[in-house]
């Protein structure tokens, strides 16, 4: 080979070396960052709250102690009787008698004249006989105070 050949062969080597290199062939790959991502920033929506249900009721309650005509206290005969399971099951009975007559020597019942927030003052408080008749709500409710106090309506009423 001549030496002309040599220096051609020789260039066209450096040629190639140099377009490969250029294009990254034969050198290894660098690593390179991730492509940035969007930062995610909170966002606020007011979401309005949800209304409670309404039931359409079949009947309207009516309040326990309704008057009449006349000013006297209506008896509703339902509350009468859960009235006469509250005075059961308070064991009222043991003391007031089991038609509110009063026993040994304890007061009579027939004479009641409370009015029922009046009444259901006394039977939270417990009045001047103290813890005796002091009831809380989880042994005596707002309404079984109400029906309790139908049913001693209904007792002075029978008596």
């Amino acid at each position: 080979m001549k030496i002309s050949d040599m220096t051609r062969i020789a260039g066209l080597n450096l040629l190639i070396m140099l377009a490969l290199s250029a294009c990254g062939a034969g050198s290894q790959a660098t690593p390179t960052d991730p492509p940035p991502t969007a930062t995610p920033f909170p966002t606020f929506a007011f979401v309005e709250p949800t209304k409670p249900p309404v039931f359409a009721a079949t009947t309207a309650p009516t309040p326990a102690t309704e008057a009449t005509a006349d000013g006297a206290i209506a008896l509703n005969p339902k509350s009468v009787d859960r009235g006469r399971g509250r005075y059961e099951a308070l064991d009222c009975a043991s003391c007031h008698g089991e038609n509110g007559e009063g026993i040994d020597g304890e007061k009579s019942l027939l004479d009641f004249a409370l009015s029922e927030d009046d009444f259901i003052t006394f039977m939270r408080s417990g009045g001047a006989l103290g813890t005796d008749h002091q009831f809380s709500t989880d042994r005596l409710s707002n309404s079984g105070s109400r029906n309790l106090y139908q049913y001693l309506v209904s007792l002075a009423r029978s008596g």
